[in-house]
């Protein structure tokens, strides 16, 4: 859900803004670029490694939750966002500066928009888990 919400304001701003921040298609233009024998399956590696990206973060505030260290709730939501997403822009960065054929991109903007993507990742990550936690605390064990 939180990867979905992401990705859905990502390409919302792009199209806002006249600009290519899709982070899949971003992804799937590197992959195809870097590894010319996949060309095919780049969409599809490039969406699998977007969601499992999204998911291992998932975990880590699950984890976080669920161990107490943080109250499941909004501001919390909001706060992993933004932390999750200066990590975002450190690996989008590192991996936009070691990729050997970049696609055209204005980097500042892209990573602006990263960040706040990441909060809205937050946001629906701890909405995801109270709705799945009320569910699953009434089912019968």
């Amino acid at each position: 859900m939180s990867t979905s919400a992401m990705t859905i304001f990502s390409y919302l701003v792009s199209e806002l803004m006249s600009e290519n921040f899709r982070e899949p298609e971003i992804m799937t233009v590197l992959i195809r670029n870097l590894l010319l024998t996949t060309k095919q399956n780049a969409p599809y590696l490039a969406w699998s490694l977007h969601y499992i990206i999204g998911f291992s973060f998932v975990l880590i505030y699950v984890t976080l939750w669920q161990n107490h260290k943080l109250k499941a709730n909004i501001q919390s939501g909001m706060f992993l966002g933004a932390v999750s997403g200066i990590f975002g822009i450190i690996g989008w960065y590192f991996t936009l500066i070691i990729h050997p054929n970049l696609p055209v991109l204005n980097l500042k903007n892209f990573f602006i928009l990263l960040f706040f993507a990441h909060i809205v990742f937050g946001i629906f990550s701890v909405v995801g888990y109270i709705l799945v936690k009320k569910l699953t605390d009434n089912v019968k064990r």
